[in-house]
């Protein structure tokens, strides 16, 4: 059942307490989005103003017919489609809630919102992934506004000669609004760093910090991977859909593997921005920088730039 991966992925972090607070008085605005299938099918994305203190239900109530169980806190159906575990739907496909690219480890009443949130629902079949715990299309969250409050600071960090690609990225995060970003070799990378700062990792699959993520995709909730030169990518069921060689780039996020709190603490995140190959990796540059508001990548849980295409994944 959903109900149990769900409580899984919130016992993953209870302990939020150190995170910041802060909210605007009187009213603060929000954006609500609702998918299905990873983002592939849009059924609503607008702003909204709610009262502060508003919870992440309320807002939903706001803007969509939705059916709840377990006193309130669990959504069966949004705008009449319905969780599996009702009998509509397949045993596997339920309603998951995401919060500025990041899957909470909270049900939507306990979820309060601060200004500028993305409140993300998506429809999916959880068969393969029970817990996909971070997504990439709602860039530049969660750099931005985090996760309740709490934001972390960013590090673009780059492999080898890609110095200028990661500078490129940090100064567009600077001009969307982000406050504290840099820019440094992954030699000069601290551990204290690792466990503790939003980390944007730019390399290829030989990359060191690359490939480990990259040997525990599993476990972080990828659908794309790296094996034998080549960018394997899975469809929801985790079936081998397309291979992709030279000069294919990934962008793909997860919760930080190296927080000692585990990956479902819902504070820091890691995202690959990688490739086949250093061509590869500018590509998956290039996407990120100048192509986040396509409709390609906007909504997308993880993105294949092949053959100059932007692919949602799962695919």
């Amino acid at each position: 059942m959903v109900i149990t991966a769900i409580v899984i992925a919130c016992l993953f972090a209870i302990g939020l307490s150190g995170c910041l607070t802060t909210q605007p008085s009187g009213e603060i605005e929000t954006r609500v989005i609702v998918t299905q299938d990873f983002g592939s099918e849009l059924m609503l994305d607008g702003s909204i103003t709610v009262s502060e203190g508003s919870n992440a239900m309320d807002a939903l109530k706001q803007v969509a017919e939705i059916e709840t169980a377990y006193g309130g806190g669990f959504v069966n159906a949004i705008n009449g489609v319905w969780s599996g575990y009702t009998g509509s739907h397949s045993a596997k496909e339920d309603w998951f809630i995401i919060a500025n690219g990041i899957l909470t480890n909270t049900g939507a009443l306990d979820y309060t919102l601060h200004s500028g949130d993305v409140e993300r629902w998506d429809f999916h079949d959880w068969s393969f992934q029970q817990f996909i715990p971070a997504i990439v299309g709602h860039f530049p969250e969660p750099f931005l506004h985090g996760y309740e409050g709490k934001v972390y600071s960013t590090i673009v960090v780059y492999q080898g000669d890609l110095k200028e690609e990661a500078e490129d990225i940090a100064t567009k995060l600077s001009q969307l609004g982000v406050e504290s970003v840099s820019a440094k070799s992954v030699i000069e990378l601290s551990e204290d760093e690792k466990e503790s700062c939003n980390l944007i990792l730019l390399g290829d699959m030989d990359c060191e910090v690359i490939s480990e993520l990259n040997q525990k995709w599993k476990k972080l909730g990828f659908f794309a991977y790296f094996e034998a030169g080549k960018l394997v990518v899975l469809n929801p069921n985790g079936e081998l859909v397309a291979e992709y060689g030279a000069g294919s780039g990934l962008i793909q996020a997860t919760q930080s593997l190296w927080n000692p709190k585990g990956i479902g603490c819902c504070e820091n995140v890691v995202w690959m921005v990688s490739g086949t190959d250093e061509a590869g990796v500018k590509n998956a540059v290039d996407a990120l920088i100048n192509h986040y508001t396509d409709t390609e990548f906007q909504y997308a849980f993880a993105v294949v730039i092949a053959n100059g295409e932007i692919i949602k994944v799962p695919q």
